[in-house]
Formats: C-alpha cells, structure tokens, sequence
C-alpha cells in the first residue's frame, strides 16, 4: 500500500485490540461472575460474549442476566467488570508493539483514535494513560458497534465525506462488517476470542488481516505491498 492510500484516521479497538488479552480476561471475569450465582457453561459463556463485546453492552448483559434469573446481581456484576486490572493472577496488558506503532503512525501524520466503549471511570482504561488523550477517545455510550449507522454518525461528527480515508481496527467480526457498510476500510486483528470460524463468514468484510502491530504497522507503510494484500 503506498503512502498515498494511507488511511488519515485509525479506529482502535481496546479490549483484543490495543489489549490483546483483554478480551479473553474479560470473559473468564464474565463467566466467573455468572457462576458466582447460577452455573453456566464456559462454551456457553464464550457464545454470548461475543455479542456482548459487539452490541450495547450493558443492555445486553441485561438480556442475559435476566434470561438466567440473576438480573438482580447485574449492577455488581457491571462494576467488577469495569474495575478489573487483572483476572486470575494475569493483568490486562497493552499488546506488544503498541507503543512503536502509534509512535511510528503519528510521525506520519495518521490520527489515531480509541473505538472503545470505557469511559473515564473504567479501570482498564488507565493501561493507556500518556499514550492517548482525552481527545483521542471516540464515545460509543450506548451506541451499537454492529450497526453501520454509528460509523455513518461519527464520520458526520467528524465531517468526514471520505470514509475510505478511515480504517477500523477490531477484533470482532461483527464490528468490521458494520464498518465496511458504512465504507471505512478494516482490518482484523487475530486474538484468543473470536476464531478464525467466526471470521470465515465476514470474509467480504475484512479488508486485512493481522496478529501483531508490527504486521499492522508493516500493512499501513508498506510500499510495495501485493494486491492481495492492499487496503
């Protein structure tokens, strides 16, 4: 990909993405939760996450704890999962390679942005302090990041009438889809959550595919990439 079609703004999910191991921390955290008060299957747990790491998450969680007869521990739930630094011993940790790619993207002019629903109370959030600003966090509130209409919304906020000029980097198929609807480019970040099955489906939805920032830094500034490999 030459430096011409270099998107201008990075959209960057955290939990799979800029945390590699968030994602799947996080569901070991779900489904201790839910087995601290009804017993659940950890397949089953791994199915409905998900989703939830995709759709509105708390009316989700919503769904599901009320599905499973807990809905009155869901608060508590929310709260320990929003305050979370570790799980099982293992901390949260930024992916390996982070800070030299947003280093290296920056010194070329791309704006890189933080596609996450936290907020400033969420814990996790903390692993990217010095690293991105306020500014650099795009609310999702209760926004859907299945549905293209919130690219289209914050491509309007932006006052973006290129969307090509924008490329969303997740690790959920589901989210890469709505996205390319809405005419961002995508990439898909490979992690221990969603399996190569789940992506098979969404394949005219993913433009690239990586495992590391090194590669994804490497498919943004390569000049002589293959056009299987373009974005």
């Amino acid at each position: 990909m030459d430096r011409a079609a270099s998107p201008q703004t990075v959209l960057l999910d955290f939990d799979g993405v800029l945390s590699l191991n968030a994602s799947s921390l996080l569901l070991l955290a779900l489904h201790e939760g839910i087995n601290r008060h009804t017993e659940l299957p950890i397949e089953a747990t791994v199915t409905q996450f998900k989703a939830i790491s995709t759709f509105p998450q708390r009316e989700s969680l919503r769904v599901l704890f009320a599905g499973l007869g807990i809905e009155q521990h869901l608060n508590a739930e929310i709260d320990a999962l929003r305050s979370l630094t570790s799980v099982q011993g293992t901390p949260l940790a930024l992916g390996e390679g982070v800070e030299v790619f947003c280093a290296q993207q920056r010194a070329l002019g791309v704006r890189l942005r933080v596609f996450s629903t936290m907020d400033r109370t969420t814990a996790r959030r903390s692993l990217l302090d010095g690293l991105f600003g306020p500014e650099d966090y795009v609310a999702l509130d209760h926004a859907s990041k299945a549905d293209p209409d919130t690219y289209a919304a914050l491509l309007a906020t932006e006052g973006e009438v290129d969307p090509g000029q924008w490329l969303l980097v997740d690790d959920s198929p589901l989210a890469l889809r709505a996205a390319k609807i809405a005419g961002l480019r995508t990439v898909l970040m490979r992690g221990a959550v969603f399996s190569d099955d789940d992506a098979s489906a969404f394949g005219s939805f993913i433009d690239a595919r990586v495992s590391t920032f090194a590669e994804l830094g490497a498919l943004l500034t390569a000049q002589d990439a293959s056009p299987a490999s373009r974005l």
